[in-house]
């Protein structure tokens, strides 16, 4: 009898715990610590979709593997190896229409802090596009693309870059 009790406080503890509202969440404070920890437990991150980009006559074949693709399929952004973004530059892969123009924006939504810096380079003529992004710190952040009609905005989590 007494186990069955137990058991049931840790079933209606655990399903308490469970159902945290975005009220009851900790405020991120100005710790590195503390906004990471809030950043892991709290960022809603996009998954990524596993597949294969249309080919493109500019670059070679892209393979199958995870990209966020616009809900028309008609945009893509690669994502870095081992599906994590760091602070500082990433080389991105884009797949767009050909003759589009891309623009990129991003901001952190765990806290207030500097935006998402993005240098796309001129001139690709079909639908292939490389890209950097710079994140000036780790946290959550959303990314909005654009490329002509057609929108792409992703959720995902970026970390420290590791010191070599």
């Amino acid at each position: 009898m007494i186990r069955k009790l137990l058991g049931c406080g840790l079933i209606m503890l655990m399903a308490g715990c469970a159902s945290v509202t975005s009220a009851e969440r900790p405020a991120a404070t100005a710790t590195a610590a503390t906004a990471t920890a809030a950043t892991d437990a709290f960022c809603p991150v996009t998954p990524p979709t596993y597949d294969q980009p249309p080919k493109d006559p500019n670059a070679d074949p892209f393979g199958y593997g995870p990209w966020q693709i616009s809900t028309d399929r008609a945009l893509w952004v690669g994502l870095p190896p081992e599906e994590i973004w760091h602070t500082g530059g990433e080389k991105v892969v884009w797949i767009r229409p050909a003759g589009t123009d891309l623009t990129i924006s991003g901001e952190r939504i765990d806290q207030d802090g500097p935006p998402l810096e993005a240098y796309i380079p001129c001139c690709y003529p079909t639908g292939f596009q490389t890209s950097e992004l710079t994140f000036p710190e780790p946290g959550c952040w959303r990314i909005a693309a654009q490329a002509g009609e057609h929108q792409l905005t992703f959720v995902t989590r970026v970390e420290a870059q590791e010191k070599k």
